[in-house]
């Protein structure tokens, strides 16, 4: 499982903050706690809507450098601020967060696409109709995007399509769209990986990490490679190595043992 570490988003109020007072210690901290508990990425937004994205963005990418290089994911769908930040990414794995399939976006982020194609690439399932109402359509949106990503020399792996979850709490078959989504994207395309903001789908529920966390073990079977997660949440780490091991994922037990090592001495 890739983890991508969602914490440092300017849509929280603290990281607004911090981004505001260019506050370096309180984003290092954010980003020792993510690395500490298994990021894999660290997904980057600065959209304050403040018009200065671009330098917000520079400035996350250069703090967080100044711990260490790690592979970063740069959450934007400006292609102008993406072509500005990623040059400054030192790691060799970066990852542009996110496309999707609205003819406007596609014709303006492509030429970015092109240049940073050994990019990884997050491939979100909606277009200029939104998000789909059906696992089908949105399977049918993502084979287009597959095809024209592999068109402009993105490798299939490098490819991580979002089929989007949504909030059970809006519609009770939300959870079970996305799940048939996603077994349907992995049959047609097993070597794409998978993805999603995990968190969506207890939104407006309480107690939030139970449903997360339950939800994250049923898309593991199903085959997602890969969440958008706060992987510090109580009971993310156990979901993810139990799941991966009853599912055959993990080869010997190996990774479960480790976490059980890590966690609990």
């Amino acid at each position: 499982m890739i983890i991508i570490g969602e914490r440092i988003n300017a849509t929280r109020k603290t990281i607004a903050s911090a981004i505001e007072k260019k506050d370096k210690e309180f984003i290092k901290k954010e980003v020792s706690l993510q690395i500490k508990y298994g990021a894999n990425f660290l997904d980057l937004n600065a959209g304050l809507g403040k018009g200065r994205e671009k330098e917000d963005l520079l400035w996350l990418v250069n703090t967080v450098q100044e711990i260490d290089t790690y592979p970063l994911s740069l959450d934007s769908s400006d292609p102008e601020v993406l072509d500005f930040c990623l040059p400054a990414v030192k790691s060799s794995e970066k990852m542009i967060n996110s496309i999707n399939g609205e003819e406007k976006k596609i014709k303006n982020i492509l030429p970015i696409i092109k240049k940073y194609s050994a990019s990884k690439i997050v491939l979100l399932t909606m277009d200029d109709n939104g998000i789909p109402a059906t696992a089908e359509k949105r399977v049918e949106i993502a084979e287009k995007m597959i095809n024209l990503l592999l068109e402009n020399n993105v490798k299939i792996e490098n490819i991580f399509v979002d089929c989007l979850v949504q909030p059970i709490s809006v519609d009770i078959k939300n959870g079970i769209i996305f799940l048939s989504a996603l077994k349907k994207l992995k049959t047609k395309f097993p070597e794409v990986k998978t993805t999603c903001g995990l968190s969506n789908v207890s939104f407006g529920l309480p107690k939030r990490k139970i449903i997360n966390k339950y939800f994250l073990a049923l898309a593991i079977y199903e085959g997602l490679d890969s969440a958008i997660v706060d992987p510090s949440n109580e009971g993310i780490c156990e979901a993810i190595s139990s799941s991966e091991v009853l599912a055959g994922k993990d080869e010997f037990c190996l990774n479960y043992i480790k976490m059980c090592r890590q966690i609990f001495g």
